[in-house]
């Protein structure tokens, strides 16, 4: 028999384990990387998403914007109300009274001319879109004197009205404090009225009304008083002057001129009522010349006299 002799012997390859400390960190590190990645891409997705969110709410949320400006004459206030969404409506008031209301209708642009109610008024604004949004503006104007409205008191203590308009002016009221408003009707460009002040301090309010209802007003405080009363009367005999000086509210002086002499009498303690008596002189005309003031500081009507004795 022949044998077979092997000449070399057999090869066995090792197959390396994979469950080996090293490769379980190796796969953990990798996990965990994998994971951050992860993470960070989630988080930066989602702040995204919800900066990009706010911005379009915040984008959503918008107000109107109000303009006010006066007119060229200056006596309305051109209102001007603008928005990217539709108007709801536009209200509005002078000084707290009655609101007036502007109906939006679809509009995102409203224009409207306001007039001033006249003096310095308060203009309230307050603007709503479709969606509730809103905004309210508070301003003060002053109208320009169209009517050139004026108040004074008369030599005679009297309320003088005087104005004048380039429109015909139709009415004007007056009240005193809180009592009942009166009417003077006026048709014409012009105002001259004069109306009796009662008695004390008082505070007035006129309003004059054109034929176009617009209104311009003042107010002022006065003191109603009466002027004193000067009497001037001679004796029986024809020798003095007898003058008597009388005043409800008090007499503060006299203004005195006797034959050219001029003389000022300062009464104490606001006495109601003076008496004089002045000598005549003989070959003398005795011209005088009077005037009170009471203490209000209403003086009273000048009383001239002339007592002639030259023929005598």
């Amino acid at each position: 028999m022949n044998q077979i002799l092997a000449t070399s012997k057999p090869t066995t390859k090792k197959t390396k384990k994979s469950n080996g400390p090293a490769d379980i960190k190796t796969v953990v590190k990798v996990f965990a990387i994998t994971m951050l990645v992860f993470g960070v891409f989630m988080i930066g997705t989602g702040s995204y998403a919800i900066y990009k969110d706010n911005e379009a709410k915040n984008s959503e949320i918008t107000k109107p914007v109000i303009t006010e400006t006066l007119n060229e004459d200056g006596t309305a206030v051109v209102l001007t109300v603008t928005h990217d969404k539709a108007i709801d409506k536009i209200e509005y008031s002078w000084d707290g009274e009655e609101t007036q209301t502007i109906t939006g209708n679809g509009r995102s642009y409203i224009e409207q001319e306001i007039e001033i109610p006249g003096g310095t008024s308060t203009l309230k604004v307050r603007a709503v879109d479709t969606v509730g949004q809103e905004i309210s503006t508070q301003r003060e104007f002053t109208a320009k004197d169209s009517m050139n409205l004026d108040l004074t008191i008369s030599e005679d203590n009297k309320l003088k009205i005087t104005a004048e308009s380039e429109t015909e002016i139709a009415y004007l009221t007056y009240r005193w404090d809180e009592d009942e408003e009166q009417t003077i009707d006026i048709n014409a460009t012009t105002v001259d009225q004069e109306v009796d002040v009662p008695m004390g301090t008082h505070n007035v309010t006129v309003v004059l009304v054109d034929v176009n209802n617009k209104t311009e007003t003042k107010e002022k405080t006065v003191i109603g008083t009466t002027k004193p009363i000067i009497n001037v009367s001679t004796d029986d005999a024809g020798e003095y002057y007898l003058i008597t000086i009388t005043d409800e509210k008090g007499l503060d002086r006299v203004d005195l001129n006797i034959r050219g002499e001029e003389r000022t009498i300062t009464v104490d303690d606001g006495k109601t009522e003076l008496k004089y008596k002045i000598k005549l002189n003989d070959n003398d005309e005795n011209r005088l010349e009077i005037t009170a003031y009471n203490v209000d500081g209403i003086n009273s009507d000048t009383v001239r006299k002339k007592a002639d004795k030259t023929n005598h």
